[in-house]
């Protein structure tokens, strides 16, 4: 007996480059973060303290990255055929949610500011936003280059973590040089609500994407796609049509299909001209088209 392997989808993902690049940047995250807590204690400074254990949280979104892309990697078994991909969107989303509460606590902190101004120290507030803005362009511009090479949700949720602390970095620079030559510390608070607008937008479109895909659907207009398999000659009706994205770089297509006839050469001939239409225009290249007929298939 002849056994044939003509599986077109791997359902992993090896994905070499990304992976060194987020060990580099959690290496250099933890170290940050610890240096910045040291130092807290050391200096008894609680703004130090603060940016450490905001530090730290990056650290978790990091790894929590990590461990995504390395199961991602991990071939399909018999319980999980689909393999573990989706690893890295349910990354994607909690990392996307940490950005959303972390934005909202922001505005919470900021409001609160309104009624209760604080004292503010110039030197240490520059001193920490200035080593914090040159440690994040670093890491931001790391990150940058991996989603160049290997599109990836994942990455993008870290990505935009450490975006945060960039902005949030040269956000606190420009209100610490104002408060020091003004000394207007209402600065500070609207510097602050414009940070956290910024990554709360950044947040919501990294939890949008992410749910999309967790909840199997498509940003593609289905609408369309039906009626243009409707047009193919041969083909009398389609029902059980689904459309749904595995990641950032797959959609999925599946469908039951009547025929107005049924001969062996066109079945085959339909069946081609649908995954044609649907990889050439609409970049599916992952399609399930099952033929059925109402002589044999109950409906």
């Amino acid at each position: 007996m002849i056994t044939y392997n003509f599986h077109h989808k791997k359902h992993y993902k090896i994905q070499q480059y990304s992976k060194k690049i987020l060990y580099t940047s959690l290496i250099l995250t933890t170290a940050f973060a610890l240096l910045e807590y040291i130092g807290g204690i050391i200096s008894n400074s609680l703004a130090l303290l603060g940016d450490s254990f905001h530090m730290f949280s990056d650290v978790a979104a990091l790894g929590f990255s990590l461990i995504a892309l390395i199961y991602s990697a991990k071939k399909p078994n018999k319980h999980y055929t689909f393999g573990f991909v989706r690893l890295e969107i349910i990354a994607a989303f909690i990392n996307g949610l940490a950005l959303i509460i972390i934005s909202i606590y922001l505005l919470y902190e900021a409001i609160m500011r309104l009624y209760n101004p604080r004292d503010i120290d110039f030197k240490t507030m520059l001193i920490i936003s200035t080593v914090g803005l040159l440690f994040n362009v670093v890491i931001t511009i790391i990150l940058t280059k991996s989603l160049k090479k290997e599109d990836n949700l994942n990455i993008q949720s870290a990505l935009w973590h450490f975006l945060g602390d960039l902005i949030s970095s040269v956000g606190i620079i420009i209100s610490s040089t104002i408060i020091y030559f003004t000394g207007y510390i209402v600065v500070d608070i609207i510097m602050s609500i414009i940070i956290t607008i910024i990554l709360f937008r950044g947040g919501f479109k990294i939890t949008r994407s992410s749910y999309i895909i967790l909840m199997e659907g498509t940003t593609l207009n289905t609408t369309e796609i039906y009626e243009k398999i409707s047009e193919i000659e041969g083909v009398a009706n389609i029902h059980e049509f689904h459309i749904w994205h595995t990641d950032t770089n797959e959609t999925n297509a599946a469908m039951h299909i009547l025929l107005n006839e049924y001969s062996i050469n066109k079945d085959y001939t339909i069946v081609e001209n649908i995954k044609i239409l649907l990889e050439k225009e609409y970049g599916i290249e992952h399609c399930f088209v099952a033929l059925e007929n109402t002589s044999f298939n109950k409906h």
